[in-house]
């Protein structure tokens, strides 16, 4: 399935007042301060590094950087040096000393920030079931992509298997927050987080049942059935069984797949 761009305004949403410096780890890699992009240096390396003191939940030893960061380099100490130096210039300012040192381990002190993943994570570890559809709104638009789209550094398995692990778990959750979201919004915008939600797991059938139920309450028929044949030659393709997709088309055409999940979740 082609990819799609999604544009939702959050009518209701008043004026908010951002931290002065952010970082945006969804989609390119961003660090804004007041408001404008900050030059980063080219070094995908450097841009790693930030992206892993950002998420990291206390320090981490510089051994691990290394680990992650270099394969056997000539001197991976030096180019860790390097690289913070360089990172001080970007995060820190005369008020405020972000990079920490413990010990041996570097932190990074995002107490005064604004880091898109954070308020995700933060959800997440409460119960997202706590939000409002409007606060589940506002966080949806705040994403913007894969976790550090476009980044990949050539000959270090360890941090590609770290990447792998983050961009799984970012997905997941925003794969349960479009869920939810498709839940309790009218057909017309939910069809809009379900289009999401498959772009994320294009083989999750509660997806695709649910965008097939919406279509045929809105009497968008030959939507539908265009939808479950590109779907059904898809799983096809890919060697998935499609049996369940077929008995959600069967579900939504009798009108059974019609009836919405509880909506216990509309404010």
């Amino acid at each position: 399935m082609a990819r799609a761009q999604w544009i939702f305004k959050d009518e209701t949403a008043g004026p908010v007042t951002r931290p002065s410096l952010q970082i945006r780890l969804l989609g390119t890699l961003t660090v804004l301060r007041d408001g404008n992009a900050v030059p980063l240096p080219a070094s995908r390396k450097l841009r790693a590094l930030l992206a892993i003191l950002v998420t990291a939940p206390g320090p981490v030893p510089r051994s691990r950087l290394c680990e992650l960061l270099w394969e056997r380099p000539s001197d991976p100490r030096g180019e860790l040096r390097w690289c913070l130096s360089k990172l001080r210039g970007i995060v820190d300012d005369a008020r405020r000393k972000r990079i920490t040192t413990s010990g041996d381990a570097i932190g990074f002190d995002a107490s005064d920030c604004d880091v898109d993943t954070s308020e995700l994570e933060r959800t997440f570890a409460l119960d997202l079931s706590s939000l409002s559809p409007h606060a589940r709104r506002r966080l949806a638009m705040r994403d913007a992509g894969d976790f550090l789209e476009g980044l990949a550094i050539g000959r270090c398995p360890q941090f590609e298997a770290w990447l792998a692990a983050q961009r799984r778990r970012h997905r997941r959750m925003h794969a349960e927050l479009l869920h939810a979201l498709a839940r309790c919004t009218p057909d017309d915008e939910a069809l809009g987080y379900l289009d999401r939600w498959l772009h994320i797991e294009p083989f999750e059938v509660r997806a695709h049942a649910l965008l097939l139920a919406a279509l045929m309450r809105r009497h968008r028929v030959r939507e539908a059935k265009e939808h479950v044949d590109v779907a059904t030659r898809m799983f096809e393709a890919e060697g998935v069984d499609a049996r369940s997709l077929r008995d959600a088309w069967r579900s939504a055409r009798s009108g059974a797949g019609a009836l919405r999940e509880p909506l216990e979740l509309v404010a």
